[in-house]
């Protein structure tokens, strides 16, 4: 069985580029010859969502489906709300335990990127505007 090579490199400052170079010109070569070139992505580092996310979710969109929304005769609390939401539409994780079982489990809104946490604002109010008929200040 093969190796998995995986390395990441947060160019932080300008010295961390030299060794990345390092690093690609001691294993770029072997890794061809073997039929199994390397693979170089380059991105931005992006930001956990920011406060004015979380306010905007909190005091915007969740208190207002708490307030209109009813399911089935009854209404919710935000929490729930926000339970509900971030298990149908938030962003999903795998984790390997120690005993190598392999499961799936939702990543806290807490821990997503502004993209994610945009993204996920945007589905739940599709959602509550849609199925709910929760209607949102412009």
């Amino acid at each position: 069985m093969s190796e998995v090579l995986y390395r990441e490199f947060r160019l932080h400052d300008p010295g961390v580029a030299h060794h990345l170079v390092a690093f690609l010109k001691a294993n770029a070569g072997v890794f061809a010859e073997k039929g199994e070139p390397l693979r170089v992505i380059v991105t931005a580092e992006e930001k956990q969502r920011n406060a004015q996310q979380n306010r905007f979710y909190w005091g915007g969109v969740l208190k207002h489906i708490a307030e209109q929304a009813w399911v089935d005769g009854r209404q919710f609390d935000k929490d729930a709300w926000h339970e509900f939401f971030a298990r149908k539409f938030g962003v999903l994780d795998e984790l390997v335990l120690p005993d190598g079982e392999i499961i799936t489990r939702r990543k806290s809104t807490t821990q997503m990127s502004v993209g994610e946490f945009s993204t996920f604002l945007s589905d739940v109010q599709a959602y509550a505007s849609g199925e709910l008929g929760v209607e949102f200040q412009a």
